[in-house]
């Protein structure tokens, strides 16, 4: 499995569980106190602590039926974001009501993230401080003193930076983790040398095409291609100098090839070039063309002129069971090709193309 789907995946379980778990607690405690004031008397008190419970509770009923994760974010933030308000405006109990604002202005921005978190706090900061120093607000019930105000507004805003930096310190760990994964990811799937698919790799996507061909009877091909004497070019001209031409003949092969295609290098000096819809015949031509484009390296490095040349094995699915024997075909078609002369293509024990090599 994609760690990076994985961990967002789990991200996404993590934050639908929390909003639940949240938004139910929130949404009950809002109930029962909104039933309480009722049975006292207090059917304003009462009105506004209920509308946000079921705003709240409905935004998680619409979450869990669609499990689209923003109605429940979105909904519970605008329940807390509407009590916030009435609690400045109203006092609360007997003045306390600004206390609870801290842990709404807390959940708001859990909930919402950094970017709308501080579009939040930055909305609320200027609506609390119209309703705590515009004087004479026909709507505005509670009185506080100058002191309250000023300390109020102080504790909210420091708490508010240390919420958005909580954040912001959260949403730098997940990217580096996503990062991490994506980089580990892509190790795992290439070659390190020449930065193309590796054998792991390329067996996952054979295994795609081969699903592909099962279902859709879509055809593939595969093109099995050795480096001539590549030991013998080794151990003359060194390791480094091997490299650099395993790097430039996996370069080429990429180069030429279509990006629905795929090479991978199978092991030492063997790539395996894999040709999604398409068949022998196609696939014949296209080893021809990649035979010549090995042929045309040419090294400036070494004293004297020294050439490139590759033996290519071709087989396509319609002429095997499994990946399996469809693998082994193209081996032993390269292998034909090896044993008459090397730089030319085999398929179907038939050589396609020579070219005579000392």
């Amino acid at each position: 499995m994609d760690p990076i789907m994985d961990f967002s995946e789990a991200e996404r379980k993590r934050s639908y569980q929390l909003n639940l778990l949240i938004g139910l607690i929130g949404g009950v405690f809002l109930l029962a106190f909104g039933i309480n004031a009722l049975v006292d008397g207090k059917f304003l008190l009462a009105a506004n602590l209920i509308l946000p419970a079921v705003v709240g509770l409905g935004s998680l009923l619409l979450m869990r039926s669609t499990i689209d994760l923003r109605y429940g974010k979105n909904g519970v933030s605008l329940a807390a974001s509407y009590l916030f308000l009435y609690l400045i405006i109203s006092g609360g109990v007997e003045g306390t009501g600004p206390l609870w604002c801290y842990s709404l202005l807390a959940l708001i921005t859990f909930l919402q993230g950094l970017r709308r978190g501080i579009c939040v706090v930055a909305g609320l900061t200027v609506l609390t401080l119209l309703l705590m120093f515009i004087p004479n607000l026909p709507f505005a019930i509670a009185e506080y003193s100058i002191l309250f105000k000023t300390r109020f507004i102080a504790s909210f805003l420091a708490l508010a930076i240390m919420a958005l930096i909580y954040e912001y310190l959260r949403a730098e760990s997940q990217a580096r983790y996503r990062l991490i994964s994506s980089q580990f990811d892509k190790a795992s799937r290439t070659d390190d040398l020449t930065g193309v698919a590796n054998r792991r790799e390329m067996n996952a996507l054979l295994k795609m095409e081969y699903g592909k061909f099962m279902r859709y009877g879509q055809t593939f091909s595969v093109i099995m291609l050795d480096l001539d004497r590549f030991k013998h070019l080794n151990d003359s001209f060194g390791h480094g100098f091997g490299d650099r031409m395993l790097i430039e003949v996996a370069s080429r092969l990429s180069a030429n090839i279509r990006q629905t295609d795929h090479v991978a290098r199978w092991g030492g000096e063997e790539f395996l070039i894999l040709l999604s819809q398409t068949n022998l015949a196609q696939a014949i031509k296209v080893a021809e063309k990649l035979r010549l484009v090995v042929a045309d390296i040419e090294s400036g490095e070494l004293p004297r002129r020294q050439t490139i040349t590759a033996s290519l094995g071709v087989q396509s699915i319609e002429y095997a069971e499994t990946v399996e024997s469809l693998i082994n075909q193209a081996d032993d078609r390269l292998y034909q090709a090896k044993n008459g002369g090397r730089n030319r293509v085999v398929a179907q024990n038939v050589y396609h193309s020579e070219a005579n090599v000392d």
